[in-house]
């Protein structure tokens, strides 16, 4: 970086030197075009009757378009016009002062009074029958029927020897004509180089005579004492060198040595069994910023940590019971002297926890899968009422002592795995069903969002006992519940039943896998609804 900005200021004077040296070329052919298109508009004015005020207007308008001076000369130095347009400089030349400063050029009214009389400059004697000196023109007849051309365009026929002067007669000076010549163009510059200015000059026949169309335009050389100057800079940046590379060495130190520390706690860290967030750099820099975010990360890392810790237990505990059940009946049967009342409670408690220990396999196999995005699973458009009604009347029959609603539009159709939406549908209508408890009702809902018809909203609704407001940010996390007794309307026996905490937060993942969302409201005595919003692709 250090020799970079080192070598950078060459380059820059370097290439914008590069640049200005075609400028001279560039004004040289716009001051020809800008003589063309001034001889152009002085033949529209002649046409329209020479008023002077029009012609001074045409002119200004040809100076405006390429930003020239424009003056109209005669032979005794007159000038008839003198429009000035000319702005000295360009954007590459702005952008040069911006950075380099001014660079003191004269004005080109300043320079232009340095260069003598006007019809006495080469560049307006060549194109003109004016002699080096001035002299006076006279007018001279031609014979009738004749054409003369003086290689500026301009030529006269004499039909009547009697006629006007400016109808029948050339305007010649006693020195012999030009040669042939429309347009001279050069430039020069000013004794310091500063000012770069260029001319077009090109004649024009007016009624009384011969006049010079003189274009000027200039260009500051911001960058040109720079450039003069290049191989001081070039010693200048060799002798800082030095100077330069100490400098960028003890930053690069002082840059990197406090990001060795943290890498090497950060390391340190990694290779602990129980990373702790507890980095602890010098404060007041961007590296402390960095080693909090670490610390952050380490944070986070470490409640994940916990987390999965407690799910592990969680889950040895979910699959202790039932295993403890069949080892306990194992261990009977095999002590011999069971009767056949004893062996049917056996039997039953065997299959019991056969099947809650299946369900709950299940349950971590389908819960895995949904969290996973269900990447290898088939989609297909699924009729989300019908699956509904479906699941709510096969409940209904497990549950007679509780009233079922059902408001399920026939419109209602995403695409998505049947089997997992059968899974949310079935969650939702059973765990609303046993909290209603006897005497209650479940409400079933499924329709377009009135809000997005690109989405489909179902929702299940029940009257138990509700969810206290403290418990509704946890509802959808593994192995949380609140069902440690069914609905107040039930049986002693049945108040035993605990849920595993599982359903919900397989609910949550299959409609997140599906790109759809899930919500719960509830308030203490109004029950509780479960929303969840699908889209329809």
């Amino acid at each position: 970086m250090v020799l970079a900005m080192l070598v950078l200021p060459q380059a820059i004077v370097v290439g914008w030197s590069a640049m200005e040296r075609d400028i001279g070329g560039k004004l040289q052919w716009s001051a020809r075009e800008t003589a063309e298109d001034a001889a152009s508009a002085l033949t529209a004015a002649s046409a329209e009757g020479l008023d002077p005020v029009r012609t001074e207007a045409r002119l200004a308008a040809v100076a405006a378009q390429h930003t020239a001076r424009i003056r109209l000369v005669r032979s005794d130095g007159t000038v008839r016009f003198d429009v000035d347009r000319d702005q000295g400089t360009d954007v590459v030349h702005q952008v040069g002062t911006l950075f380099f400063g001014p660079d003191g050029a004269p004005t080109l009214r300043e320079f232009d009074e340095t260069l003598g009389p006007l019809q006495r400059r080469p560049e307006i004697i060549k194109v003109t029958p004016w002699h080096d000196e001035g002299a006076p023109i006279t007018p001279s007849p031609l014979p009738e029927g004749t054409t003369h051309d003086y290689g500026f365009g301009v030529k006269r026929q004499n039909h009547d020897p009697g006629a006007a002067a400016p109808v029948s007669t050339l305007f010649r000076s006693s020195a012999p004509p030009p040669a042939a010549l429309d347009v001279d163009t050069g430039c020069r510059t000013s004794p310091a180089f500063k000012l770069l200015v260029c001319h077009a000059s090109r004649a024009v026949a007016a009624g009384d005579g011969i006049e010079a169309i003189y274009v000027q335009e200039s260009s500051r050389r911001a960058v040109r004492a720079l450039y003069d100057l290049r191989y001081q800079l070039l010693r200048l940046s060799l002798i800082m060198l030095p100077f330069a590379l100490g400098f960028s060495w003890w930053m690069g130190r002082r840059m990197v040595r406090p990001i060795e520390w943290l890498r090497e706690r950060v390391l340190e860290k990694a290779r602990s069994a129980n990373p702790r967030a507890d980095l602890d750099p010098p404060p007041g820099d961007e590296v402390a910023d960095l080693a909090e975010a670490f610390n952050g990360l380490l944070g986070s890392l470490d409640e994940r940590r916990r987390a999965n810790e407690e799910f592990i237990a969680d889950l040895v505990h979910e699959f202790k019971n039932p295993v403890a059940a069949i080892r306990t009946c194992a261990e009977s049967l095999d002590s011999g002297g069971v009767d056949e009342k004893r062996a049917a409670r056996l039997s039953k408690i065997l299959a019991d926890s056969s099947t809650r220990l299946d369900a709950l396999v299940s349950q971590f196999l389908e819960l895995a899968r949904a969290e996973a995005g269900m990447p290898n699973e088939l989609r297909a458009p699924v009729d989300l009422a019908a699956l509904a009604r479906g699941v709510t009347h096969a409940i209904e029959q497990s549950h007679p002592e509780v009233r079922f609603a059902i408001d399920a539009d026939a419109s209602a159709t995403v695409v998505g795995v049947e089997p997992r939406l059968d899974s949310v549908v079935r969650n939702l209508v059973d765990n609303a069903a046993s909290f209603a408890g006897r005497g209650g009702e479940v409400r079933v809902s499924v329709k377009p969002d009135p809000e997005d018809a690109r989405r489909v909203i179902l929702e299940v609704c029940d009257s138990g006992p509700g969810i206290p407001e403290k418990d509704l940010p946890h509802m959808f996390e593994r192995f949380f519940t609140t069902r440690a007794v069914a609905g107040g309307g039930a049986e002693p026996s049945a108040r035993k039943q605990k849920g595993t905490g599982l359903g919900l937060a397989l609910v949550k993942a299959v409609a997140e896998a599906h790109g759809g969302q899930v919500s719960a409201r509830s308030a203490t005595g109004t029950g509780t609804t479960f929303r969840v919003v699908l889209p329809v692709r």
